[in-house]
């Protein structure tokens, strides 16, 4: 079960009011060709590239009916650089990002090394859009630098979107690449966290917990049981904030913050064992919705897919986005003041009906939420 903390002022239900927000989902555009998408030749190397409370339950939202409809142009202008490209979330705004400005407009940073493999390859073009939400077309059309050599793209991009799903990393990037932004550049959006701000309160303080080293044990066993390292994934987003506010001082640009919960669905490309899938279903199919709330308040987990897709808009949109937004996918609150009894849930999971027909095991993904139904979130705020 999950819950969730509010504003007064932070969300609406769309369907019903309510103290939440929610937006239901609609069909992406699919390509019906069957060719197989194939590693681009090293057009990408042009650049040489580096690299998861008050209670009220919210009711269903209205299904919207999937349908085929052709793919359409860019609706996005300008060029966007993507920092954070290979963890999940970062796969799912790369595809996200070829479709909204035409992959001849996007940068993904992405480690020389990991370059080769980064799109995967061998599978019809329609399999492909299914998974990257992008056609396959538009996704080989993408550059992918080195982060030591993606200052020229920085310097002529009009969106940064940083999408890390570890504090630390998303700090370094802040730090390693906006000093090289140009005079053209409009909007930097970063994904942080919800709790920052309550690092010393549950369940944030177990969240925050620097990760340990990786020991081999007997027969290749690896665990992570050694010396804690680095700062919590809380602190350094904390840091990655700070450092975004420092480089925006005084600048032409703007700083959007998008915060998720803990990250859920294993974004585009699925996995094999049966844990995975079963993750999958719960937060890819179970919960589709989408509820948005006022800087860093509530708590609960965030669809990849969901964020990336608000992470994309707060890009696009033509109006200035909110600075600070937090967008979660279910929304929890502690079951007792001390937290000993866990996390309940006080939002709904998607209705059945909207939930037929997609089974992640099987390649059957939700559709991505509609530029739309953010847009709504966000006016009503």
């Amino acid at each position: 079960t999950h819950t969730h903390t509010h504003t007064h002022t932070s969300t609406t239900h769309f369907g019903k009011m309510s103290v939440l927000g929610s937006a239901s989902l609609s069909a992406v555009g699919r390509v019906s060709s069957a060719a197989p998408l194939r590693q681009a030749k090293h057009q990408q190397g042009r650049a040489s590239p580096p690299s998861s409370s008050s209670s009220s339950s919210a009711a269903a939202a209205p299904r919207t009916r999937s349908r085929r409809r052709v793919v359409t142009a860019a609706s996005a202008e300008g060029s966007v650089v993507v920092a954070g490209a290979t963890t999940s979330t970062g796969r799912l705004v790369a595809g996200l990002c070829a479709k909204a400005f035409g992959g001849d407009n996007v940068t993904l940073i992405v480690n020389k090394d990991a370059q080769a493999d980064y799109w995967p390859t061998g599978m019809p073009d329609d399999i492909a859009e299914k998974r990257m939400y992008a056609p396959a077309s538009e996704l080989l059309k993408a550059k992918l630098v080195d982060p030591r050599d993606a200052a020229p793209a920085l310097a002529s991009a009009k969106h940064v979107i940083l999408c890390a799903e570890w504090g630390a990393t998303q700090s370094d990037l802040v730090e390693a690449l906006l000093s090289n932004v140009g005079s053209g550049l409009k909007r930097v959006v970063l994904l942080s966290r919800v709790g920052i701000n309550r690092r010393d309160k549950n369940p944030f303080v177990d969240q925050n917990k620097p990760p340990k080293k990786i020991q081999e044990m007997a027969l290749g066993l690896k665990l992570s049981i050694g010396e804690a390292t680095g700062p919590g994934c809380l602190d350094g987003f904390a840091d990655a904030e700070e450092a975004l506010l420092a480089a925006a001082a005084g600048k032409s640009w703007s700083a959007h913050v998008v915060r998720s919960g803990e990250l859920r669905g294993n974004g585009p490309l699925l996995l094999a064992d049966l844990s995975a899938r079963l993750v999958d279903n719960m937060y890819d199919v179970k919960y589709q919705d989408l509820y948005f709330k006022k800087g860093d308040d509530g708590q609960g987990y965030t669809k990849r897919l969901n964020i990336a897709s608000v992470l994309v808009r707060m890009a696009t949109m033509a109006a200035a986005p909110p600075t600070d937004v937090a967008a979660l996918s279910v929304v929890c609150e502690m079951a007792d003041p001390f937290g000993l009894m866990g996390e309940k849930v006080l939002t709904e999971p998607t209705g059945v009906e909207r939930r037929k027909g997609y089974d992640m095991s099987k390649g059957r993904a939700p559709p991505a939420i509609e530029d739309k139904l953010i847009d709504e979130l966000v006016a009503a705020l």
